[in-house]
């Protein structure tokens, strides 16, 4: 992270930090433009400490349908980085007619957050239970301004962008968490919003830091994906919870949280979204050969994902300030309050998964930890008001399609797609780009 207030001052002789420069390199993307864009660490004070965050706009200025921003997830993903991947993922009528634009949102990108020793250890993971010295180091390595990166932070720097790109309103396509960035910038901001795609959901009231709705929903997945596949012939629901309770790797007690982590990664569109293969995995393991197990492990890892890739450190602090957790009433044990509201967890509602899963995952234990500085304040509008296009794959094991039918139900003019057999990220999978394509030109 670079708060770089002073060297704003050195290098702008105008008053406004928030202004952008040009830079000569753009992802090696042709017919794009790169500009830095400075934005107030702290919303509140324009003249205090800032950051840096790197655009990419198209050259098309005069596109006829406007600015179309694609937001990534995470949260810790760069946006820049990803621009070529995004743009094959896009239908060229759209690209014509839209002028798409691409940033790093805060504390992402090669400027981003840089916690090694917890970058070593989860890397870009969602679910994997965090060293607690390495959550102590990031949060002292990020210092005071830990606290300002949440997603209202980072919804007024959507703000500050679309002034400086001279638009009066934008187009928002958010995958991932991205889908809940894009949609708490569309509840503060509706006038300034012609239209919503929001990619495998996230929904805007937030989640459960718990996860139950995501392990309660995992074997109504793991049961249709076997049913699709002739090969299944085992009970994989059954051998994923006696794996969770019983299961050992190398002598040691097998992790949910690793198996929670493996599924999910497993059913992004880009690995392996109809999960072939991996009842027969998990059989095999509860047979005691857990050699595909260990293969699936390695193959779907998120450890070796670099912090400029996904940053862990910016994927804690802004689920820390997100999310409401047992100790947000003011409890100042917070290990108290968390084994408190663990006994009080349904074992049927997180069945295949139990409650040392639950307990164990990064943002329990991560966050248990984080210093107690901002807590992130929402809208106060509860409905989604621009026209929506809601895309869900019916695979995902990182958001359950009730998040999706919930985003549906809060938004005044919305359209569901969920796509059978699709996974998490539904824009890669040719039926979700199709809706896309119809959707935005209409």
């Amino acid at each position: 992270m670079r708060l770089i207030g002073l060297l704003c001052a050195l290098l702008l002789a105008c008053a406004d930090c928030s202004s952008p420069r040009e830079s000569p390199a753009c992802a090696g993307v042709a017919a794009f433009t790169c500009t830095t864009l400075r934005v107030p660490l702290d919303h509140q004070r324009p003249d205090g400490p800032s950051l840096e965050l790197s655009v990419a706009a198209a050259d098309n200025v005069d596109a006829p349908r406007g600015v179309l921003l694609m937001l990534t997830g995470g949260p810790g993903q760069p946006g820049v980085p990803l621009l070529a991947r995004v743009r094959n993922n896009l239908d060229a009528d759209v690209l014509r007619e839209y002028r798409l634009v691409m940033f790093d949102q805060r504390g992402t990108g090669s400027r981003g957050i840089n916690c090694p020793a917890l970058q070593a250890a989860v890397g870009g993971s969602d679910y994997l239970t965090p060293p607690p010295e390495a959550v102590d180091e990031c949060a002292q390595r990020i210092g005071p301004g830990l606290g300002y990166y949440g997603t209202p932070d980072t919804a007024e720097d959507i703000e500050l962008l679309r002034r400086h790109l001279g638009v009066d309103r934008l187009t928002l396509d958010g995958t991932s968490y991205g889908s809940f960035t894009a949609a708490q910038y569309g509840l503060k901001y509706p006038d300034h919003v012609q239209a919503l795609v929001l990619d495998s959901v996230v929904p805007h009231k937030g989640f459960d830091p718990f996860g139950v709705d995501l392990m309660a929903a995992t074997g109504g997945v793991l049961t249709a994906a076997c049913r699709q596949d002739p090969a299944c012939t085992t009970d994989p629901v059954a051998d994923l919870a006696w794996l969770v309770r019983h299961g050992e790797l190398d002598g040691a007690p097998l992790n949910g949280t690793s198996l929670l982590e493996s599924l999910s990664v497993s059913s992004l569109n880009s690995f392996n979204p109809s999960l072939k293969g991996i009842p027969a995995i998990l059989h095999s393991a509860r047979d005691g050969d857990y050699t595909g197990l260990k293969e699936l492990f390695q193959q779907v890892s998120s450890k070796s994902v670099p912090y400029d890739d996904l940053s862990a450190g910016l994927h804690l602090a802004t689920l820390c300030s997100d999310l409401r957790f047992p100790w947000s009433s003011g409890s100042t044990d917070r290990p108290a309050a968390v084994e408190a509201a663990v006994r009080r967890l349904d074992p049927q509602q997180l069945y295949p998964y139990d409650r040392r899963t639950a307990r164990n995952q990064l943002v329990i234990e991560g966050c248990m930890r984080w210093p107690a500085k901002r807590v992130s304040t929402y809208p106060a509008a509860q409905e989604l008001l621009p026209r929506t296009l809601i895309l869900h794959g019916s695979n995902d094991l990182f958001c359950p399609v009730a998040w999706a039918e919930w985003e549906k139900q809060h938004a005044r003019d919305a359209r569901l797609v969920v796509v059978p057999g699709s996974g998490h990220s539904v824009q890669r999978d040719p039926q979700g780009r199709a809706a896309v394509r119809a959707f935005l030109l209409v």
